[in-house]
């Protein structure tokens, strides 16, 4: 199976639940274990994707840091060289110094913009998955519950 989306397969989890025949008079469902198990199976492999999605954001966070930084330190040695070409003639001296140090400014300040987008975007990334993996778990946990309680009533009922 290529990338299984784990909300999707939530929704399998729910349309199972809903499709299930009700118990009368108890508000309980019946549902196929063996339809339940595959599921839950199916989402636990999905589960170790998402995870793989998450560290490549973190990945990709790290290299857009990098680049910027290695951006950052061309353009500043840049800024040097060319300051120091303008060293013989002190205005021209003068002019280059507000302008190289501008160009640092700049550079820095497009570096943490680079920076601020890149954990804003890996934030972002992390609590999407956090709310997917958080939405699976309490639908495997509610799955599981409501086959305890059916466990729990069958054994009621056969004693």
């Amino acid at each position: 199976m290529n990338r299984v989306n784990l909300l999707v397969l939530i929704d399998q989890l729910e349309a199972l639940v809903e499709k299930a025949p009700e118990v009368p008079l108890v508000g309980k469902v019946l549902v196929d274990a063996d339809e339940l198990f595959d599921l839950l199976d199916i989402i636990r492999t999905a589960i170790p994707e998402e995870v793989k999605r998450a560290e490549a954001v973190s990945s990709e966070r790290e290299r857009m840091i990098s680049e910027g930084q290695e951006q950052v330190e061309r353009m500043i040695a840049k800024a040097e060289e060319y300051a120091a070409k303008l060293v013989s003639n002190s205005e021209i001296y003068r002019q280059a110094e507000e302008e190289s140090k501008l160009l640092i400014e700049e550079s820095r300040r497009r570096a943490q913009e680079m920076q601020a987008g890149a954990e804003e975007y890996a934030h972002q990334k992390l609590s999407e998955l956090h709310t997917v993996l958080s939405r699976a778990l309490a639908e495997i946990e509610r799955g599981q519950d409501a086959l305890r309680r059916d466990d729990q009533s069958r054994e009621r009922s056969e004693m």
